[in-house]
């Protein structure tokens, strides 16, 4: 399936559509060929969750959440006010990395954790004396691991155990949290997408990339190349399959456990990314090398994976030199601190992922997919939940 055909309308039916402390923000994304809304009767729209939820590498007007928000605004005829708490890197639960602080989204630190978010959340809403009608949240791939993902030397069973704990278990945990703090708001929760696949292309450039990520794994060290892809592939099958089928899970889970009372059932998104459409494949939906797509010799290659970390090698999404600015300052070294050699590489490490931090996520095209897949969630809430400003009769609505 071609880009073109993913955007006709139609193409999914809704059924099948699918380190510290960060400042959160509220999205003014302004939305395009809208009149302007009457702001007496505003409609608030809570974001939680990991840098797909934040919308890594995207400008503002591209993320899924700023869509959703122009989409839903002309919709239901009410301003849609959203309040972004998800950031890129963030964790259900967990320790920070100490020392570390930021104020973009972009800059990826285990916290706030999506726990803490929702801490933030009740706090931003008490003071305002509101109350979201909509969440849009996700998480569990951090707590899960992306190295562990990318490790041609993961044990499916291990890996297998641990989604399960943290798409599952603990995601059952944070959405009760989420449904005692904001009883009356409709949840959507979405879910994750395939890294790999067999359509992930198979060059030089790539195969000396995996060894890269790979070389400080003994077990990963001593797999041919045909072998550490059919592994890698076997890997991101798995993450697919079980973080999905786990967030289903914690998702009906929840929903079940709240049968007697009054809160609106949650629902999940399933997110529907084709072999095609991932990291590397010939229609993928997700950002990239900036060379990916020229005709850029072996060579030269080669000489960006010797560069590995230095300016040689750059991502292609639209916030990248935005980002490393704020990488840079997040990750400088510390004033009046005496640094070893372990702080100092463990800095420079994390440093690295931050200046990357956008390969893997959805471009703005895999955007517009998960933008579906939730306009299709919404079609069937809108009239029930009672959104839409009455004009004949004009009313304080949820």
């Amino acid at each position: 399936m071609t880009r073109k055909s993913l955007l006709k309308a139609g193409a999914f039916p809704a059924g099948l559509l699918l380190l510290f402390f960060l400042s959160a923000t509220t999205a003014f994304a302004d939305c395009p060929n809208q009149t302007t809304l009457a702001a007496d009767d505003p409609f608030h729209l809570l974001v939680l969750g990991d840098s797909i939820m934040w919308g890594q590498g995207l400008r503002e007007e591209e993320k899924f959440s700023s869509r959703v928000k122009c989409w839903l605004q002309e919709r239901i005829n009410r301003e849609v006010r959203v309040h972004v708490e998800a950031h890129s890197g963030a964790v259900i639960s967990g320790a920070a990395q100490p020392g570390f602080t930021a104020v973009s989204g972009e800059v990826n630190l285990r916290t706030p954790t999506i726990n803490q978010q929702l801490d933030h959340a009740v706090e931003f809403y008490n003071g305002n004396g509101t109350r979201p009608s909509l969440i849009l949240m996700n998480g569990c791939i951090n707590d899960v691991g992306v190295k562990n993902l990318l490790a041609a030397s993961t044990p499916l069973e291990d890996l297998r155990e641990q989604v399960r704990k943290s798409c599952g278990e603990e995601m059952q945990v944070l959405l009760q949290r989420v449904r005692r703090s904001f009883p009356q708001a409709r949840v959507l929760v979405t879910s994750y997408y395939p890294i790999v696949s067999p359509q992930t292309a198979d060059n030089a450039f790539l195969r000396l990339l995996v060894k890269n990520l790979n070389n400080q794994r003994p077990e990963a060290r001593r797999l041919t190349d045909k072998e550490m892809r059919q592994h890698l592939i076997a890997i991101s099958d798995e993450w697919y399959n079980t973080s999905t089928a786990s967030l289903l899970e914690a998702v009906t889970k929840t929903n079940a456990a709240g049968a007697d009372s009054s809160s609106p059932d949650a629902r999940f998104v399933e997110i529907q990314f084709g072999p095609e459409h991932v990291f590397a494949a010939p229609d993928s939906l997700l950002w990239n090398f900036m060379f990916a797509s020229t005709n850029v010799s072996g060579f030269a290659k080669v000489i960006v994976i010797l560069s590995f970390g230095t300016a040689a090698y750059k991502a292609n999404d639209h916030m990248r030199d935005t980002r490393i600015k704020s990488c840079e300052e997040t990750f400088k070294k510390p004033k009046g601190i005496k640094e070893d050699k372990k702080l100092k590489s463990a800095r420079e490490d994390l440093l690295l992922v931050c200046r990357y931090a956008s390969l893997g996520h959805p471009n703005h095209m895999g955007a517009l997919i998960y933008t579906e897949a939730i306009k299709g969630q919404l079609l069937q809430l809108i009239d029930k939940a009672g959104w839409k400003r009455d004009t004949n009769n004009p009313q304080t609505l949820p």
